[in-house]
């Protein structure tokens, strides 16, 4: 599985980064300590969202990834000095794993260098300086800080400027195989070193300096040709395995020709797509992990007091099975009182079967029956034996202390593993927030045409979706009650009958009508030029409120029903709220609701649990007022 980005990876991805060149540095983000992302607005393809993800994945998001809140204090440093620079360069450092985008900013140059191996970095350099970084660290021949001269890794060959003398120069000089050299000498990596040798039908496990002129000539056309295709023909796909994404390339690879490939438009779209749904490790539980290190360490302190026990009892009865044979070394050895120890030493050496000598602790160490034992030669044959059995007792009896220990500690184990299944139960059941669009600041829905309708929430949005989101192409709508939402369907020239129908519906629910426990109501819909906020000589126009001019095209006894319902929009998982019809024709899942006497907050909890997001997210979208659910569908 990858695990990082290789040299080639990064020379397709600066060929697809050339399209921020010209852009205007917009917004940094920095969070979890190993994520950034650079907001770039570029000349010819609008906005563009640059991702260094845990600091070793560089691509453009295909969509806009969740920002932190609030700024970390490196994005607010970085935004002070590289707001609104223009991106004059992109380009990969030689044939190493680092991108530096050059910027100006007025008179001054900026280098965002992204090095994207080892830990990874993000560094911001000016004048030779670098201003911040994500992470500092100091090398032997270098030093990653703020305020130092930053200076590159030692340089590696770039196999892009090598001709075929210098190839050929390079594969001569080398004493490994072709593919060694290839992935060091000529630095181009495992995988791309293999892929040059089947590309070029050389075995890899050759020695290089043995190839033939014409082998060395395929190696260095094959490479030529993996350089260029990377570089200017990319053809990007994730490579699968029983289903699962095992790899992600920019070109086709001949080494993956048997396997299943999921093809993209852009190396990026790839990248993100790999990385999105690869499996990650499970962190485990901190105190379980720790119980199980302390568990294993209890275990193996237990088997070596075991293993002593069991020696000194194995010495004992080698002695008692050769009685005779024992009793002649320590008569042998009473000699070697009395002497000094280096004499000691050389005496005892001459007695048959005695390994060596400790006079200090009068003992020596002799083979006896096939065993090593160890004799206190000032001690008869039965006291070494009682001695050895008492030895082994003692040790017998400290592990009763260390097994009572490991009980304990497997009790606490078997209770924390317990209580991490309950939780996981938990989890499993827990809310987890659906993907956040930017309409979600309004009340919103999406007809059954596809038309995306907003709504205000108060006097303020009231103003902002009129103002900001209500064009000539759109339509305006509107509950036939004081103070009820100005309601906008994007695209309204085109609706159909239906989807007004739906949007005249979603403005009667979010009226005071669904407060009142009204059935039916009527609402009304208008073009964009007959909204105003012009009043005549005398009137007032409050926040939020507009004056309607002309002619309104009513829509009478419609329904107080409204559903709930899980979609799928762009991709993400969503619940919606709008009018039955139009949640029916995209949710297999949904609940509908009508004004009742059920406290709108319970309902909210309880739809809360059923489609497992939070309650936040159902309470906004929820009509005003209390709520009866009359119809489910695809819920326990």
């Amino acid at each position: 599985m990858k695990h990082e980005m290789s040299a080639f990876d990064i020379l397709a991805m600066v060929g697809e980064l050339q399209v921020l060149v010209g852009g205007y540095m917009d917004k940094i983000f920095h969070w979890d300590g190993r994520n950034v992302l650079l907001r770039i607005n570029t000349p010819t393809d609008g906005r563009k969202e640059l991702v260094l993800q845990d600091l070793k994945w560089l691509y453009l998001a295909p969509e806009r990834p969740e920002t932190p809140d609030f700024p970390s204090q490196f994005a607010v440093n970085l935004r002070k000095h590289l707001t609104n620079a223009r991106v004059t360069s992109v380009q990969q450092r030689e044939f190493d794993r680092i991108v530096v985008m050059e910027l100006e900013k007025g008179p001054v140059t900026y280098q965002i260098v992204i090095e994207l191996f080892g830990g990874g970095n993000l560094i911001v350099v000016s004048e030779g300086k670098i201003i911040n970084s994500v992470t500092s660290r100091k090398w032997r021949y270098r030093e990653v800080r703020p305020g130092s001269d930053y200076s590159f890794p030692p340089s590696r060959t770039d196999p892009r400027d090598m001709d075929i003398d210098a190839f050929r120069h390079t594969m001569m000089d080398s004493s490994s195989d072709t593919v060694r050299t290839l992935a060091t000498a000529i630095n181009l990596g495992g995988q791309y070193a293999e892929e040059t040798c089947l590309r070029a039908e050389v075995d890899k496990a050759r020695k290089a300096k043995e190839l033939s002129e014409e082998e060395m000539g395929g190696l260095h056309q094959a490479l030529v040709l993996l350089l260029r295709e990377a570089q200017e023909n990319r053809q990007p796909r994730e490579v699968l395995k029983n289903g699962k994404p095992v790899d992600v390339t920019s070109i086709p690879l001949i080494q993956y020709v048997d396997e299943e490939a999921r093809e993209h438009n852009t190396y990026s779209d790839a990248l993100h797509a790999y990385l999105s749904s690869r499996e990650l490790p499970v962190k485990e539980d901190p105190e379980l992990a720790r119980l199980k290190r302390q568990l294993e360490r209890q275990q193996e302190a237990i088997d070596a007091q075991e293993a002593k026990a069991r020696t000194f009892v194995e010495m004992a009865e080698a002695i008692y099975s050769d009685y005779m044979g024992t009793e002649a070394i320590l008569n042998a050895a009473e000699k070697l009182n009395g002497i000094s120890w280096e004499q000691a030493r050389e005496e005892g050496a001459k007695i048959p079967g005695v390994i060596s000598i400790d006079p200090k602790e009068h003992t020596l160490r002799a083979m006896i029956a096939g065993k090593e034992v160890i004799l206190d030669y000032n001690v008869g044959v039965d006291g070494n034996a009682d001695r050895m059995y008492q030895t082994s007792k003692e040790f017998r009896d400290k592990m009763e202390g260390a097994k009572q220990a490991i009980q304990e500690t497997k009790t606490r184990l078997a209770k924390r593993k317990k209580e991490g299944e309950r939780q996981k139960q938990v989890e499993k059941h827990t809310a987890s927030k659906t993907k956040e669009f930017w309409f979600e600041r309004y009340k919103w829905f999406i007809t059954t045409g596809g038309k995306l309708v907003l709504s205000g929430r108060d006097a303020r949005t009231n103003d902002q979706v009129v103002k900001k989101h209500l064009k000539t192409t759109d339509r305006y709508a509107h509950a036939d009650l004081h103070g009820a939402p100005s309601v906008v369907i994007k695209e309204g020239e085109s609706a159909t009958d239906e989807d007004m129908e739906e949007v005249c519906a979603f403005a009667l629910a979010h009226s005071k009508a669904w407060t009142a426990g009204a059935r039916e109501g009527t609402a009304y819909w208008v073009l964009p030029d007959q909204v105003s906020k012009m009043a005549q000589a005398g009137e007032f126009v409050p926040r939020g409120a507009f004056i309607i001019r002309g002619k309104r095209n009513y829509l009478n006894h419609l329904p107080l029903k409204m559903a709930v319902g899980e979609i799928e929009h762009e991709g993400a998982r969503k619940i919606m709220c709008g009018p039955p019809t139009s949640v029916l024709a995209r949710s297999e899942r949904y609940v509908i609701i009508q004004p009742g006497k059920s406290d709108r907050s319970k309902v909210s909890a309880q739809l809360s649990r059923t489609f497992e997001v939070p309650e936040e997210e159902i309470s906004r979208i929820l009509p005003p007022g209390d709520v009866e659910i009359v119809e489910k569908k695809g819920l326990e």
